[in-house]
């Protein structure tokens, strides 16, 4: 067994790695919606609109509670709220 110990220390610190991988890309992904999501908020509040719109929110976290229960409410709202920020940047 003293040889399997630091083969599954290699796999864990692989496949930790390899969760870095991915969050790096969750990170990036936010990113993205954010920079669509203020899109979106600039030309709906330039069209009269408001910046937010909760019907098209709840579409967005119904999704996230499907696939992972409660805590899947709690990652889309706190993806709306990263995505949403406190106001949008002049062009």
């Amino acid at each position: 067994m003293a040889h399997a110990e630091p083969t599954a220390l290699a796999d864990v610190a692989a496949m930790r790695a390899g969760l870095n991988v991915v969050d790096a890309e969750i990170r990036a992904l936010l990113e993205r919606r954010r920079a669509l999501s203020r899109e979106v908020q600039r030309a709906r509040l330039s069209s009269g609109g408001t910046r937010t719109d909760l019907a098209r929110e709840m579409h967005v976290i119904a999704p996230y509670t499907e696939a992972y229960g409660r805590q899947g409410t709690a990652i889309a709202m706190a993806v709306l709220e990263i995505c949403r920020g406190a106001s949008v940047p002049a062009p």
